[in-house]
């Protein structure tokens, strides 16, 4: 079954897991696409979260990421069938 690309852009605040610093560590957006344009799916999207983690170079239990704003733009396309 076919699946509809979306192109969204996020911004986002990385926050350190620590007692002692309550403050945003970084902030940027990325650029990526999804699989759906649910905001709420968007925001709890694992891979998501995973690919800021690799962009940023902080491992994903030492800090929190805060998703600020989800921009979906357009449909990009269909994922395509092969089985």
């Amino acid at each position: 079954m076919k699946k509809p690309i979306f192109r969204v852009f996020v911004s986002y605040s990385i926050k350190k897991n620590s007692s002692k610093l309550d403050r945003v560590f970084k902030s940027g957006v990325v650029d990526t696409f999804v699989l759906t344009s649910n905001k709420k799916e968007i925001e709890k999207d694992e891979e998501l979260l995973d690919r800021i983690c690799y962009l940023n170079k902080v491992t994903r239990n030492k800090v929190s990421i805060l998703i600020d704003g989800i921009d979906v733009e357009s449909q990009y396309g269909e994922t395509i069938d092969r089985f």
